[in-house]
């Protein structure tokens, strides 16, 4: 893996994964080839992001945990919350294989949709609000923080590995491009480095505050495995988003009842 590759797969990831502006100079030449192994650095930008916010924005907390709401759509474009929308009405459908990837490329927004997502907006601001309650105690909370923060790299370690790991469902398409545009090894070893150390991180610094998110986690991929990956024989991007905003939401969850729990 030389320097040259390793600049232009993360230039890729944070060009595909972000509204983060890259040199045109990302695309020339050959492909990169560790894009999805460079994915979770989207996810430390986003997770420094929101400690910086957390730290230094004096602003109440009912608007502190709105703008810290907003800031990961910001850096995104949304692009994941889209195909959490598109999987929610897909499989809402009750069709059946074909009819769901139909759905899945279909540009529109369905009812199921607009439901989904406002149901884990408001579980998602609820976690956030508990987690930044700045009545409970601050050095617990400030641990619980730095745990929630590295929730997004970690989110998209697991996003990568699943794309990597399982079948595409579609011979076209983000999930088979990937495959086909990349170093499969390379991508697993790299996500799962990163992901093992993320994991590691955050139970030495608190383990009663990151265990029940990585228990989440696991919760969420054993649910998107039999429950999204299975019916359609395979993985999508979409599907690949969704995944990552249910775990991101899960981990804040299982992170902020626990804080709730052990503060009083």
């Amino acid at each position: 893996m030389g320097v040259i590759s390793v600049i232009k797969s993360i230039g890729s990831a944070f060009s595909m994964y972000s509204r983060i502006p890259m040199p045109e100079a990302v695309w020339k030449g050959d492909p990169p080839r560790y894009t999805l192994g460079f994915f979770p650095w989207v996810g430390a930008v986003i997770g420094g992001a929101e400690y910086l916010m957390y730290r230094f924005l004096p602003v109440p907390v009912p608007a502190l945990v709105l703008l810290m709401a907003i800031l990961p759509l910001i850096l995104t474009g949304g692009i994941h919350v889209d195909g959490f929308m598109d999987t929610a009405d897909a499989f809402h459908s009750y069709g059946d294989r074909e009819k769901k990837l139909e759905i899945l490329s279909d540009p529109h927004i369905g009812a199921f949709s607009v439901i989904r997502v406002l149901l884990l907006a408001g579980l998602y601001l609820a976690g956030l609000f508990c987690l930044l309650d700045s009545t409970r105690d601050g050095a617990l909370q400030h641990e619980a923080v730095i745990c929630f923060c590295l929730g997004f790299p970690l989110g998209r370690c697991f996003s990568g590995l699943l794309v990597m790991l399982c079948p595409p469902a579609r011979s076209k398409g983000m999930a088979a491009s990937m495959k086909a545009d990349s170093s499969r090894k390379g991508n697993v070893v790299l996500l799962a480095l990163q992901g093992t150390a993320l994991i590691l991180w955050g139970l030495i610094l608190s383990p009663m505050i990151m265990t029940p998110g990585v228990l989440a986690l696991i919760f969420v991929i054993g649910f998107f495995l039999v429950e999204r990956v299975k019916p359609l024989g395979g993985i999508t991007g979409d599907l690949a988003g969704w995944f990552l905003t249910v775990s991101e939401c899960g981990m804040l969850l299982g992170m902020a009842g626990t804080f709730l729990a052990i503060s009083f």
